[in-house]
């Protein structure tokens, strides 16, 4: 084989290739005597019934400064070494397929157009000089070998040697054609088959190996029939080895040569058994010969994509980054809990106060501070009541046991200053632990949201290379060169396909037909892109198309006598395949319960389409209101509603809101669960609830002054709608009407929103 491993395939070879000067006189004859050496090999080929169809496959695929020489060796090979008439058919195809080429300059198709014709009509003439006899052997002889000469030609045209598809060809064809060779129990083929499967196994991966052994045994079988059995003990050999012991040059080998025994025991004769045993260890023997840097250089080790690199290290970073976060919050809390109260936060800050102004410099401070200590310190905080009552003090408020008192006024002046300082680190103090207690909070809500986005990092697919060259290609093709472009497939199997371009606007209708080009060349079904514009790049992110998507509804009535509604209402589908749809209810009416409840929908839905978690995302958002609110008791309640559109899965989270409901089969059925609304308290009291969804099934979430009138008429509504087939939007309508028209002059502001669940 080494006699056409290299400038024979010059065709196919990869531009760049260091080839033969063109003045270099012996190496061009070199060549020459390599491509006809070559052609004589593949024109004695044969495989099972009689077709051979390597020569004239090498004339058709061989480069034309070498088709002269490739079809004078082909010719030999046919006429020397396959039967007479038989050699006479193929000598003809081959003079055809050489004039073929050489009146085209070159082209293959025309080759093999001519080849195969000449084929056929010598076949045909051959029936016509015998008389009209048909043999069916002979006609299908010619067919399969016009027919498979075209198709290898081709192949040697597009797959160049140096790539493992055009390697493991012409392992093949070297296979087949060496078997012609065979000289009693010698198989040269098989030995070939065998020394490339173990060394295959050896530094080759799995796949590699699967698909070698494969293609090896096919050859070995089309070729010599009767060694079907030794082909499939060498390709169980070689699996086996690529199985249980990849990398391992003899253990390798002790379990090829057990697969080879395996497979000797399908032998039709005990002397069958002669070829598989002379074949496979001469080739086991050439295997393990070999160095292994030459074995590596065949089969470089794969190195793990940059990619799936760098997505595993930001993993493990955020990871570290959660872990240090929680640590903060932790430490902090504890230290806050163990330190004692400081000085000033107690009345004796007052007390003290006092004593050091007023009586440290009094004439009769031994009598009020050593004998009558316990009176001076008993009628001092008697005088809180009135402090925390009044705010001040006066002499007329001085109890009996300061009477003795001779600075009366500088007293009372000195407790109003003493508590108005008190009074002011007291505040101090509290806002001090609002704010540490809102920090670290945030530093555990953010831990938790960096771990679940670690986790999600963790379980990224590996890319596929050979689809991103393919849909890089497109967008070349478009003019729209990619700045990056992924293709990876997550856990479950579902492919997505991120793309970077300078920045582009697309029409809706520009962006179908490129999720449908996109999806032919994937062979997946994609959905139409999720479109971001950043700056001076567009971003476009393809996923596989759900298998369900979602319908919505909404309606809503304002407050009695209000003209701002305190609920805010926000459904969407993001680009992970989940229908998120949330509802938000600002504590009272009017302006202030809008901007609470705005507010709460606007950051959650923002957190939500960041990748957050519905509990990481309401806990920083119960952490904004508690800062906002702090001087004031208010809040959002928080009804959040996650489905999974490749599976029908549902979570529904709520903080403080009023029952869900959940419509299946036309029968509604309450969902609900104790909670308190968000700004309400520094940690977040929320109740999440998972259940599964099928086509068909709504679900609808309300706020507190659709239930004025209680729940009973509301469900019997709900499946009214159902049973006369409302869509969302209709179904949304007739609540909402009807919630206003009970609750009359009571009315509060009224949000309806129903979520169905269908078929594409």
């Amino acid at each position: 084989m080494a006699v056409f491993t290299k400038e024979t395939l010059r065709v196919a070879a990869p531009e760049g290739v260091a080839l033969p000067p063109a003045g270099a006189k012996w190496s061009a004859l070199a060549w020459q005597g390599a491509a006809a050496v070559t052609g004589a090999v593949l024109g004695a080929g044969q495989v099972y019934g009689g077709a051979a169809p390597f020569g004239l496959a090498f004339v058709i695929g061989c480069p034309p400064v070498y088709l002269l020489a490739a079809g004078t060796g082909a010719l030999a090979g046919s006429l020397l070494f396959q039967p007479a008439v038989w050699g006479l058919k193929l000598a003809g195809a081959l003079a055809a397929a050489v004039a073929g080429r050489w009146l085209s300059r070159g082209d293959p198709r025309l080759g093999a157009a001519a080849g195969g014709a000449a084929l056929l009509a010598a076949q045909v003439l051959g029936i016509f000089l015998a008389g009209g006899i048909l043999e069916p052997g002979q006609i299908a002889a010619a067919g399969c070998t016009a027919l498979l000469a075209a198709g290898l030609g081709w192949a040697f045209v597009h797959f160049p040697w140096r790539e493992p598809r055009g390697a493991c060809l012409w392992l093949a064809v070297g296979v087949a054609c060496l078997q012609r060779c065979a000289l009693g129990p010698l198989a040269p083929g098989l030995a070939l088959a065998a020394a490339a499967g173990l060394c295959a196994a050896v530094a080759g991966t799995l796949e590699q190996t699967a698909v070698l052994s494969i293609a090896l045994a096919a050859a070995i079988t089309a070729a010599s029939p009767s060694l079907s059995f030794a082909a499939l003990a060498v390709a169980l050999g070689s699996l086996g080895a690529a199985c249980l012991f990849p990398g391992e040059r003899w253990r390798c080998a002790g379990v090829f040569a057990a697969g080879c025994t395996v497979g000797a025991l399908a032998a039709p004769t005990a002397a069958g058994v002669l070829p598989l045993v002379t074949g496979a260890g001469l080739g086991m023997t050439a295997a393990l010969a070999l160095p292994g840097e030459w074995l590596r250089a065949v089969f470089p080790p794969p190195v793990p994509p940059a990619q799936t690199q760098g997505l595993t290290g930001a993993a493990r970073r955020l990871s570290a980054v959660a872990d240090t976060l929680s640590d903060i919050a932790d430490t902090v809390n504890a230290v806050c809990t163990r330190q004692m109260p400081p000085k000033g936060e107690t009345f004796d800050f007052v007390v003290e106060h006092i004593a050091r102004t007023t009586c440290q410099t009094c004439t009769r401070r031994s009598r009020c501070w050593v004998r009558g200590y316990a009176t001076a310190m008993d009628g001092l905080y008697q005088l809180k009541p009135t402090l925390e009552g009044k705010g001040r003090v006066e002499v007329e408020d001085l109890p009996g046991q300061l009477s003795v008192c001779i600075h009366p006024g500088d007293l009372c002046t000195a407790a109003n200053h003493g508590y108005r300082l008190w009074r002011s680190r007291r505040q101090t103090r509290a806002r001090a632990t609002t704010l540490r207690t809102a920090l670290t909070e945030q530093y555990s809500a953010l831990a938790g949201a960096l771990a679940q986005l670690a986790g999600r990092l963790s379980q990224a697919g590996l890319p596929d290379p050979r689809r991103e060259a393919k849909v890089t290609q497109l967008f070349a093709d478009l003019g729209l060169d990619a700045l990056e472009c992924s293709v990876t497939a997550d856990m479950a199997g579902r492919l997505t396909v991120a793309v970077t371009i300078a920045r582009t606007r697309f029409t809706e209708q520009e962006a179908t037909a490129l999720a449908d080009e996109i999806s032919r060349i994937c062979r997946r079904d994609l959905d139409s892109p999720e479109i971001t514009h950043c700056r001076t790049v567009t971003m476009l992110n393809f996923g596989e198309r759900p298998l369900f998507r979602v319908e919505f509804g909404a309606a809503g009535r304002t407050a009695h006598g209000q003209t701002v509604s305190g609920d805010a209402l926000d459904q969407f589908c993001d680009g992970a395949g989940r229908a998120q749809m949330l509802l938000c209810d600002g504590m009272g009416t009017g302006r202030a319960a809008a901007v609470d409840g705005r507010m709460a929908a606007k950051l959650t839905a923002q957190l939500l389409r960041a990748g957050f978690a519905a509990e990481s995302a309401a806990r920083l958002v119960n952490v904004a209101l508690g800062l906002k609110n702090a001087e004031q008791e208010s809040g959002a309640t928080l009804d959040l509603l996650t489905v999974d559109l490749y599976t029908g899965r549902a979570g529904l989270f709520k903080a403080g809101a009023a029952p869900s409901f959940l419509v299946r089969g036309g029968v509604p059925r309450m969902l609900e669960g104790a909670s308190l609304p968000m700004g309400v308290l520094d940690s977040l009291v929320g109740r999440s609830t998972t259940f599964a969804l099928d086509a068909g099934d709504w679900v609808v979430l309300v706020s507190d002054g659709a239930l004025a009138d209680g729940t009973e008429w509301l469900m019997q509504q709900l499946q009214l709608c159902a049973r006369l087939g409302h869509s969302p939007a209709q179904a949304a309508e007739t609540l909402a009407e009807g919630a206003a028209r009970r609750a009359g002059e009571k009315q509060d502001d009224i949000t309806v929103a129903v979520l169905a669940l269908c078929r594409p």
